[in-house]
């Protein structure tokens, strides 16, 4: 058991170590980003908790999948299964309720415990990633397995969008409508086998508008129905909406061509600073999409011609 959380950490440490960031660096930035994140989302709604909740359990259900759990039955007994399955929760859930008890909510951060035990006994959640229908099928890779992969967290996005127009709550509305945006561009942090892009018979600049009006129109596909409630709902704020959605389509564009900027490898860290560094200050998209564009064009000439 013990062995099985060293070679966790080592591997987490690692992949910090390949995306160009010192794990001690990695785990306060991850530290501040978690609190920061929970401390803007109970600053700007009060259904908050009901979101930390739904996302803490998410959390722990993913790891009770049926795959991960019959490598983990094959590789340790079952009294060290059981540990190992209530650590995982254990470790999981503590940043929650340490932010919920700091926020004087006792009661909701205490029954997280019990709820990760319980949980922890759970160890045939379908893996509904690998079964579950798309309409993104026909042009894979990034909507086909980021959806999949997001599919609770887009339900949560949706679910917290309705809770703002049930509360009649513009604001939160819009910060749903910005988790989905952000879920979408985080489709495209994973490079694609080359067999994918070799697919595509055309130049890398053919190739890059073939990426980008996939990725427009299936946003869209994904944005629709939030976006028409959005609208029915808040009439009169109708150009907000709007302009946010077009804004979107400007950062997916921006972060297709970060991508292909560092392919076949991952986006690296500087680049990912500059995208989030947009996100606060979007005129920079500007320059910076033109900038990009030039750069990931030649280095897609290496693999398309």
């Amino acid at each position: 058991m013990n062995f099985y959380f060293r070679l966790q950490f080592r591997l987490l440490n690692r992949q910090l170590k390949d995306f160009g960031l010192h794990p001690l660096w990695g785990w306060v930035l991850g530290t501040a980003g978690f609190i920061l994140v929970s401390w803007l989302l109970f600053l700007k709604t009060s259904a908050a908790v009901y979101l930390y909740l739904f996302t803490a359990a998410s959390w722990m259900l993913q790891l009770g999948t049926q795959k991960r759990t019959d490598f983990l039955r094959i590789t340790f007994p079952q009294k060290s299964l059981r540990r190992i399955r209530l650590a995982e929760n254990a470790i999981v859930v503590t940043p929650f309720v340490l932010f919920l008890l700091c926020s004087h909510y006792f009661i909701t951060g205490l029954l997280l415990l019990p709820a990760a035990l319980l949980l922890s006994l759970i160890n045939q959640v379908p893996d509904i990633s690998t079964t579950i229908p798309t309409p993104f099928g026909k042009r894979p890779f990034e909507f086909l397995t980021g959806f999949r992969q997001s599919l609770l967290l887009i339900l949560g996005a949706y679910a917290l969008m309705g809770i703002g127009i049930f509360v009649n709550n513009f604001n939160l509305c819009l910060f749903a409508q910005g988790g989905i945006i952000l879920l979408i561009c985080s489709f495209y942090t994973k490079p694609e086998p080359l067999f994918y892009v070799w697919n595509f018979a055309c130049s890398p600049a053919g190739f890059l508008k073939e990426k980008i009006k996939t990725a427009v129109w299936h946003s869209t596909l994904l944005t629709f129905l939030p976006l028409a409630a959005l609208f029915i709902a808040f009439p009169e704020k109708w150009w907000v909406t709007a302009g946010i959605q077009l804004l979107s389509y400007a950062y997916i564009t921006q972060i297709i061509l970060v991508k292909y900027i560092a392919y076949p490898g991952e986006i690296q860290l500087v680049q990912l600073l500059i995208f989030l560094a947009s996100i606060f200050f979007p005129p920079l998209l500007l320059g910076l999409i033109p900038f990009f564009y030039s750069r990931s064009v030649d280095r897609l000439a290496t693999y398309l011609s």
